[in-house]
């Protein structure tokens, strides 16, 4: 709920129901994600996240703002059933179930500790599944000690060269389109995609909509993927 570039965004209402929501409702139908929870922080302006997973009849767990790799591990703890984790941020509304299926089944079909299908991306912004092992959380958390490899749960997976990584790629690269929320002109965009198809459509579908409506896609071409990780590395000269 602190977003800084556009306060608030994931509890956004479009066509009845939160941003959040509609997320949630797309990941619920990935045949290969057996449960899904809400990990979100203590302060106050995230109270208004539990009421959403009360609705939605999905656990919420809460922890750290900054350390959000100390958060995922306490949360993995409260769960010791699950050895894989699926990592989706709540900035992807238009999520595909079968994008993260695929990625979660090129992960369960090979040898790797981590696996995303955006690095290098070739899938829409938007459509980021990571899936990693439950040791290779509890490795990074013992290990990583710098503020944006805390800030940013798979940093030190992706970077440190400790891990087996591997990347899920499409058939097609789609990665210039932007599918996620970060921006006043990103929520303009994901607004006009949701009022326009159902809850079971695909990321070809919505990519077949922005092209025939280049005045509505042209919004937010312009703002660079992941503009916070960006600012985290430039920072601490990652």
């Amino acid at each position: 709920m602190s977003s800084t570039r556009l306060p608030g965004k994931v509890l956004k209402e479009v066509s009845g129901a939160s941003l959040i929501e509609h997320e949630i409702r797309k990941l619920k139908m990935a045949r290969l994600i057996d449960k899904i929870v809400l990990a979100t922080t203590t302060g106050s302006e995230d109270d208004r996240l539990v009421g959403a997973c009360r609705r939605l009849e999905i656990d919420c767990f809460r922890g750290s703002k900054d350390d959000v790799l100390g958060r995922y591990l306490k949360c993995a703890k409260q769960f010791p059933e699950y050895d894989v984790i699926i990592r989706a941020t709540g900035d992807c509304p238009l999520i595909d179930p079968g994008v993260a299926d695929n990625t979660i089944f090129f992960f369960k079909s090979n040898n790797y500790d981590y696996v995303s299908n955006s690095n290098p991306p070739t899938f829409p912004d938007g459509m980021d599944i990571e899936v990693f092992s439950r040791q290779s959380l509890e490795k990074a958390d013992r290990e990583a000690q710098k503020t944006a490899e805390r800030e940013h749960v798979t940093l030190y997976i992706r970077e440190s060269g400790k891990f087996k990584i591997g990347n899920f790629i499409g058939d097609k690269d789609y990665s210039k389109y932007r599918l996620t929320v970060d921006n006043p002109e990103d929520f303009e965009v994901i607004k006009a995609v949701i009022e326009n198809f159902n809850p079971d459509s695909t990321f070809l579908d919505y990519i077949d909509f922005l092209e025939g409506h280049p005045d509505i896609m042209a919004k937010n071409m312009s703002i660079k993927r992941n503009e916070g990780l960006i600012k985290s590395l430039n920072k601490e000269k990652i």
